[in-house]
């Protein structure tokens, strides 16, 4: 599967967010801070996990109609 601009953009962002939790914890930064970044991390991760999911299945959908219709590769 190709993966579209915008999921690599995700991935990016998300090393970034990582990137800077280590960075905290290496400068000893307060707990409570780094948690918080943590879980912007989740969030990030969750909401690529959404946007795989659904290009999976739109991918899915578009090869069942093709092949439905005799256009199959």
């Amino acid at each position: 599967m190709k993966y579209s601009k915008r999921i690599q953009n995700r991935v990016n962002r998300i090393e970034g967010q990582v990137g800077g939790v280590k960075r905290m914890m290496a400068s000893d930064s307060e707990e409570e801070k780094i948690m918080t970044q943590l879980q912007a991390v989740i969030s990030s991760l969750e909401s690529l996990k959404l946007e795989l999911v659904k290009q999976n299945m739109k991918q899915t959908l578009v090869e069942d109609v093709k092949k439905s219709l005799g256009f199959s590769d």
